[in-house]
């Protein structure tokens, strides 16, 4: 089990419809609910709980697996 670190200025993951471009380093590619297709949308089973920095990288989920 991975500890979740709540860290101050994250916010909620921002996306528009289903998929979501994600990068290889970003927390959610290597978690069992993500849908990981480089180079195209990605998924996520329970529907992008992550909060976000400002560059748009996932730095904690309460769904991580």
């Amino acid at each position: 089990m991975q500890q979740v670190i709540h860290a101050p200025g994250l916010r909620a993951k921002a996306f528009t419809g289903v998929g979501k471009s994600i990068s290889d380093d970003d927390l959610c590619a290597g978690c069992a609910n993500c849908h990981y297709r480089p180079g195209e949308s990605s998924g996520c089973a329970k529907g992008w709980p992550g909060k976000e920095d400002d560059d748009g990288y996932v730095q904690e989920c309460t769904e991580l697996q």
